[in-house]
């Protein structure tokens, strides 16, 4: 089993260290490569800490990087058959590429998980912020054309939980096959892979993409990899085994991890 998107008690809304969720995914059963991704800082910001609760602070990062690389280097030895990976998950927020690329340019990562949480003032999981929306097209259309960015950018290893936007959002009163269809071929040119998110299945009644999305990624041969999206210790592995299932029947035998930004294929259990 493998876990690459996980948080903790930094980006403050998330519960544990980084070194008791490490030993949580040890004492889960079949976990074998374990990454931490909290929420990166939000780089583009001129002010250190814009959003608590949400991302962790600019003056946080060097301190989330040298503690990962200092807890995998103490755990080695006592957790022989548990392999830490040092990554982080950030948003992507059009015109912001240069200082992301910038902030991200660190050694100590092994991967990026790359997110689209808002479009303009909209943000997929605060209802809040488009309780009055005119029209849901417009943010729907909005979302798929960020994500081909995000891939387009260059910034990222891994596209997160993809379609996300079907969990609180409005349904679109349009067709949005075309642009689905546009953005995996955008994701498929690219060559980012995309996981399989098991918050899905408590936000949206299933896994984060469709199994109807997965089907299109996996026939465009792009690369997949799965995680829990975990927020505290017991949702760990979250999702995995319908994840797994799910690219068995689709014919998928490996999957994708990375070290050090390149991309290491594990053999699907």
């Amino acid at each position: 089993m493998i876990d690459l998107h996980t948080h903790h008690q930094r980006c403050g809304h998330a519960e544990g260290t980084l070194e008791s969720m490490a030993r949580a995914a040890a004492a889960t059963p079949g976990v074998r490569v374990f990454g931490w991704s909290d929420h990166a800082p939000l780089f583009a910001d001129p002010d250190d800490h814009p959003r608590p609760g949400v991302q962790m602070a600019r003056s946080q990062w060097d301190g989330y990087l040298a503690e990962a690389c200092q807890v995998r280097s103490n755990l080695a030895d006592e957790l022989p058959m548990l392999d830490l990976r040092i990554g982080v998950e950030a948003d992507y927020l059009p015109g912001t590429e240069d200082a992301y690329r910038a902030g991200l340019d660190r050694r100590e990562l092994d991967y990026v998980l790359g997110s689209v949480h808002e479009v303009g003032t909209w943000h997929i999981y605060k209802p809040r912020t488009f309780a009055d929306l005119p029209d849901p097209d417009a943010f729907h259309l909005g979302y798929w054309r960020s994500l081909r960015g995000a891939a387009e950018s260059g910034l990222f290893d891994v596209l997160s939980h993809l379609d996300a936007i079907k969990a609180m959002v409005p349904p679109a009163r349009g067709d949005m096959e075309g642009e689905i269809r546009q953005t995996l071929d955008c994701i498929a040119d690219s060559g980012v892979a995309v996981e399989i998110n098991g918050s899905g299945l408590s936000k949206a009644g299933e896994l984060f993409p469709s199994p109807a999305i997965l089907e299109g990624l996996v026939r465009r041969d792009v690369p997949i990899t799965l995680g829990s999206d975990a927020h505290e210790a017991g949702q760990i592995g979250r999702g995995y085994a319908e994840g797994a299932a799910l690219l068995a029947r689709l014919g998928r035998t490996r999957v994708v991890t990375f070290r050090r930004r390149e991309a290491v294929w594990l053999e699907l259990a």
